[in-house]
């Protein structure tokens, strides 16, 4: 007997007898997915075809049997009209470490041609490179290893002209990764990873437990950019992430802001490598201890010469110590207080750059907030392991009110700009709270936490991101495009529109542009495409990728005077009331 579950302009057809099926379009009929069963989500040692078969089945819902020595899972499908959802539900039978979580089935044959994957690289506006399924194929995977973008989804599209199927978890996954592997149009692996043997998810005799759950929905003749407005809307409407209309949002977030980190690389006759992987690696260079006291109010004396507006005032890496000891500079910034409320003074908000992760060796601290007390990334660098009530307690909320409150002895910051995301979180990073194991489900809880103290001191200050994550919309008030490392303004419009996608309701900043070069193209896209910008330089100025640093001239200020004009808004917060949508039940237990 088949049985089908219509979702959208696609039909999942599943044969009882042996528990295959096959994704074929409406309309055109094609054929586009063979599975060579369905056992979904459940540990990839155990996805072979001799285990499975279909137990019940109801319409818009089939459920599946998926048997083995060490656990029996329940795999449900159900079909809504836009989406189907897989769910499993794994009794566990016998302790065993979760290495790999099977999404499709190994030997899953796909008749499609190329993967998106949203993948960060520099030099080009291209948001994703070619993956092609047929001949030698492709190996993927969504872990933040690329250093931008942090953490990525566990979702990816599939695509032949102009249908694209996408495949996505609905639960914010517990893993480190989404990977895939396909050679001449079929699935070698597609899995979550938990970690490799040794540091993956003990699952223990009598437990049940249950994988995040997956959507899959067909589009027809939409961009890879609008399907994934679709699946974050998805998550919106069927309530796993808060409806971004109902977000305060303040004026000042949006309008124009300086940042020091390119001025100072001038000052300092430095040019610090493009790739963020290379440049953490440096530790302290001439363009971090350029950044002072003295240097801030030479900047503010070009602000002042040139009648050069901006809102907020970006203080970045240099202002601290050391990477991990997270007070001011003693030489450097002696009477920091007293500098932010000179910035203060002049009309401005002052937000500074902040590394969560990473702790340099020269940092001075308490060993005890570290993992593992001393455990060290793949960079060779320890880091703080917020998973621990006492590092919250005795570490960051002391932080954050020093950064965040007027109190005497406190910063009085206005915000926050987060850096360095990716390839922080490990399976092997030893975690006090295992309830924070996976990157993305690390992430989202450390965000949570530094964004609920920061705005117990300041209900209007800024978190200004990086992260392309539908969970992670909430607790970023601005997204910026990240490092472009030419003068090709395209990187900085594909960027901001792949993160208003992936990240529904937060706002765009564009970054750094420091040529002049395309200079007021850039503020002219900026307008066109509802993005705030993010100014870096106003001491030095390049031409082009390929030019030195000069200082500026007279027509690279009336270039940025004219864009800034056209750019500035008021101050008033902006709230949009509306009532909230209502939740679309998936039929969770």
């Amino acid at each position: 007997m088949k049985h089908d579950l219509f979702l959208g302009d696609a039909i999942l057809r599943i044969d009882d007898s042996d528990g295959a099926a096959v994704l074929i379009a409406c309309g055109s009929r094609e054929r586009l997915v063979a599975f060579p069963h369905l056992a979904m989500l459940v540990p990839s040692a155990t996805t072979h075809k001799g285990c499975f078969h279909v137990v019940d089945a109801r319409e818009n819902e089939v459920e599946c049997s998926v048997q083995s020595d060490l656990f029996r899972a329940q795999v449900i499908f159900r079909s809504t009209p836009a989406f189907l959802t897989v769910e499993t539900r794994l009794d566990v039978l016998e302790d065993f470490e979760l290495n790999r979580l099977s999404i499709f089935p190994n030997g899953t044959e796909l008749n499609l041609y190329d993967v998106v994957n949203y993948r960060h690289r520099h030099y080009t506006p291209i948001l994703w490179p070619e993956q092609l399924l047929g001949g030698k194929g492709c190996a993927t995977d969504t872990f933040s290893g690329d250093w931008q973008f942090a953490p990525h989804p566990s979702m990816m599209m599939f695509r032949k002209e102009d249908l694209t199927l996408c495949v996505g978890a609905v639960d914010l996954p517990t893993s480190f990764g989404m990977y895939l592997r396909a050679t001449d149009y079929r699935i070698d692996e597609m899995y979550l990873n938990y970690g490799e043997a040794g540091f993956g998810l003990t699952l223990y005799k009598g437990d049940r437990w249950a994988p995040p759950r997956f959507c899959m929905f067909l589009d027809r003749g939409r961009s890879p950019i609008e399907t994934t407005r679709r699946y974050t809307d998805l998550l919106v409407e069927t309530g796993r992430i808060p409806d971004p209309v109902q977000k305060i949002r303040y004026g000042w977030h949006r309008s124009p802001l300086y940042c020091t980190w390119m001025d100072q690389g001038f000052v300092a006759e430095d040019t610090p490598a493009d790739e963020l992987g290379e440049q953490q690696l440096t530790g302290s260079n001439p363009t971090v201890e350029a950044c002072s006291e003295e240097f801030v109010h030479q900047i503010l004396a070009c602000m002042d010469a040139e009648s050069l507006k901006f809102r907020t005032f970006l203080l970045d890496d240099g202002w601290q110590v050391t990477r991990g000891q997270w007070d001011a500079h003693p030489e450097r910034f002696p009477n920091l207080r007293g500098l932010v409320d000179e910035l203060h003074e002049l009309g401005m908000k002052v937000i500074v750059w902040w590394n969560w992760a990473e702790v340099f060796d020269d940092a001075e601290i308490d060993e005890s907030e570290l993992a593992g007390q001393g455990w060290r990334n793949k960079h060779g660098r320890r880091v703080r392991d917020y998973s621990d009530p006492k590092t919250q307690e005795s570490y960051l909320k002391p932080l954050f009110h020093k950064f965040f409150s007027s109190d005497p002895g406190c910063y009085d910051f206005d915000g926050f700009k987060s850096d360095f995301l990716a390839d922080k979180v490990h399976p092997d990073m030893p975690l006090k709270d295992p309830a924070w194991r996976g990157e993305e489900n690390y992430c989202y809880r450390l965000f949570e936490l530094c964004y609920k103290e920061m705005k117990a001191h300041k209900p209007d200050a800024c978190h200004v991101g990086c992260a392309g994550h539908p969970y992670l919309a909430e607790f970023i008030d601005i997204n910026r495009t990240y490092d472009v490392a030419t003068s090709n303004v395209m990187e900085h419009v594909n960027r901001g529109t792949m993160l208003k996608a992936l990240t529904p309701g937060c706002p765009v900043a564009y970054d750094l542009h420091n040529y002049v070069e395309r200079f007021a193209e850039y503020f002219e896209l900026a307008v066109q495409n509802d993005a705030s910008i993010q100014i870096g330089n106003i001491l030095g100025m390049r031409q082009d990728r390929l030019s030195p640093w000069v200082p500026a001239d007279s027509h690279f200020y009336d270039v940025l005077r004219t864009g800034l004009s056209q750019l500035a808004k008021d101050d008033r917060s902006q709230v949009v009331e509306k009532e909230p949508v209502p939740a679309v039940q998936l039929g969770r237990p």
